[in-house]
Order: C-alpha cells, then structure tokens, then sequence
C-alpha cells in the first residue's frame, strides 16, 4: 500500500482498507489527524464536511478526508470540491467505523518487541514456545506453559503453569496470567492485568470466615482486549469465560464464575459480581456495579454508575441505582427536580389546607 511518490499510504488502498469509495485524486496518506491539528500529508475525518471546509484542508496540504455526504448531491458537491483542491474524499458510511479501521491502518507505532528471549527472563524447560515469541526482562515462564506463534510477553510478566496463548496475543508489562489460564489468538493484555487470581468466597461457620477454594480457570475468546489493571477472577468449579472481541477497559473487577458473551463491551470501573451472565453485544458503561448472579440479556445496554440488581432483559436500557428501564428513570428524576416547584403550587393553592399546616409545622 506504499505509493511512489512519497512514503504513505495511497489513498485508494487506504479506502479498499477501509471499505470507502474513493472520490478526488489519488494521494500519499502518511498520519491520521483530526480536522484541527491536520499536518501536510494527513487524512481527516470529517462527517460533515463541506466545500469550505475541504478548500481550508487542502490548503494546509491535508492528503485526504473521510466523510459521510449524506445524499447522492450532496456528495456530488464534496467530490467536485475534492477535485478542486487536490483532496482525496473517502466517502463512508459510519465515520467511527472509518476511524477504527484508518487508525489501524496508519498505526505506526512500533511493534511491542522483537522475537526472541531476554537473558534475563525464566523459561521452564517444559514450556512449548511456537515461532516469533518474544519474552520481555525478568518474565517468567513456568513449567508446561504454551505459548503461539508471535506471542510477545512484555517485561515483568508471569505466566503460570500450563497457562495457555493464542497466535500473535501480546502482553504489555507485569501482566499476570495465574495456573492454567488460556488465552485466545490476537488478545491485547494491558499492563498490570491479572488473570486467574481465586475469587472472593467464603463460607461463615463457627471458626470464622472459611476460604472456597476455587477450582476453575479462566478462558479468553480470541481478539479480546483487556484494560490495564483489570482482574478477572477464575472460577469456584466452573471456568469464567470472556467470549470472542470481549473489550474490557481499564480498572474493570471480573468475578469468578463470569460468563461474558461474544462482543461486550465494559468501561472502566466496572465491576461484575460472581456468577452473573453477561449477553452478546451488550454495552456496559462506566463504574456500573454489577450484584452477583445477574443477567444481562443480549445487545442490553447500561448507563454509567448504575447499580445492577435484577436481570435486564435483552435489548434493553437501564440505568440509576437500583437500575430500571431508562426511559422511567429519566422520568423520576425529572419529577424529581420539580419536587420543590409542585410543592410551591400545592402550598399556593390549599392556603388553609393540611398541607399548609405541614408545611408550617415542618
């Protein structure tokens, strides 16, 4: 995707990648800017640009732009004004999918490590490490791990016995992936996660709070990302499981006996009680307290901060603490507001009422 006339991108590539229509002239990209730090070279996205708005970028020398024109005219107007200016026009239809896939594209950032291991690093003689596996200073690798093919290990990392990594999954820094752990193929392990720490149980008898041993493990779908600081805890007898493009923030607790579906998405924060069941596609924001053996239906989403007690059916909104449907919890806090406004009316109108005699005892 290299083009002749400069180092970049050439912007029909880049729109194949991305699955844009190429409008406009054919362009070197070589950054991914937004509209108001665009350097010469650079492709922006831009909604809702314009003619104006496409002459001023063309100006600053900016290579291409994506946008979504809308109507058939209206993108008739903003590919003659790319032409005019010497613009490449990506024409997209969702301008954060575009954003997704062009900062993958011009991710230039260099790769986490190269192949090898470090002299200071631990590798039990049992462990199988597969082609292009990097293992970063003072990481350990114990006794049966196994490890795919480009897996890098970061610096500082441990990853357990029997532990299990998928094809091309990285591990940034002091990552910890406890006994027999697997992770999926292309996973993304932030610094600081843990994976397999037991869960919090106990049993309450007449010596005190007694430990539950947890017996299970943790599973990781593949292309999963999982934030810095996150723990997901393994499971009392049954695994806890991350389903496949899982995304998981920063600073997120996973209790044991999780099962997360294909898809989910959680901000940081949040945490989710033990044995509760988290559907596909579900959208979960941040510091959302989840109680223990919980539902959360498919594509279901929750506001940030709400306290989660009940299941949430499928493809619902919920928000507040206790969380209900969004819809009623926008509602009380909206009568909630005017609280003090209908109490003014009450005591206006009912002078000599019982309301008023409250209202003077109060």
């Amino acid at each position: 995707m290299t083009t002749s006339d400069g180092e970049g991108l050439g912007s029909h590539a880049l729109a194949d990648a991305i699955g844009a229509r190429h409008r406009g002239v054919e362009r070197a990209v070589t950054a991914l800017r937004a509209p108001d730090t665009a350097t010469p070279g650079a492709v922006v996205v831009w909604p809702d640009a314009d003619a104006d708005g496409l002459a001023k970028l063309g100006a600053a020398g900016v290579a291409a732009v994506a946008a979504v024109p809308g109507d058939e005219s209206r993108g008739e107007a903003l590919a003659a004004a790319a032409n005019a200016v010497g613009i490449a026009l990506l024409v997209v239809t969702d301008a954060r999918v575009a954003l997704a896939r062009l900062s993958r594209a011009l991710d230039r950032r260099p790769a986490p490590a190269e192949p090898g291991v470090h002299p200071s690093a631990t590798v039990h003689p049992s462990a199988v490490l597969g082609a292009r596996v990097s293992v970063g200073p003072g990481s350990v690798i114990a006794a049966d791990a196994r490890l795919g093919d480009g897996v890098v290990v970061g610096p500082l990392c441990s990853v357990g016995a029997a532990a299990e990594i998928g094809d091309e999954s990285v591990m940034y820094a002091r990552v910890t992936l406890y006994d027999g752990v697997r992770v999926g193929r292309r996973c993304v392990l932030h610094a600081g996660a843990v994976l397999g720490a037991d869960g919090f149980g106990y049993a309450f008898g007449s010596r005190g709070a007694e430990k539950i041993h947890h017996l299970g493990g943790v599973v990781i779908g593949d292309d999963v990302e999982i934030g810095a600081n996150t723990c997901v805890d393994r499971g009392t007898l049954h695994d806890t499981v991350l389903g496949d493009r899982c995304k998981l923030d920063n600073l997120v607790q996973v209790g044991h006996n999780v099962h997360i579906g294909d898809d989910a998405v959680v901000a940081g924060h949040t945490g989710i009680g033990g044995s509760s069941r988290i559907g596909r596609r579900v959208v979960i924001g941040g510091a959302v307290a989840i109680a223990d053996h919980v539902t959360i239906g498919d594509d279901a989403r929750l506001a940030g901060r709400a306290g989660v007690t009940k299941d949430v059916p499928a493809g619902e909104t919920w928000g507040g603490f206790p969380a209900q449907p969004f819809r009623r919890w926008v509602r009380e806090h909206y009568l909630i507001g005017r609280l003090e406004t209908m109490w003014r009316h009450v005591r206006g109108a009912d002078a000599d009422g019982p309301a008023t005699g409250e209202a003077k005892r109060a």
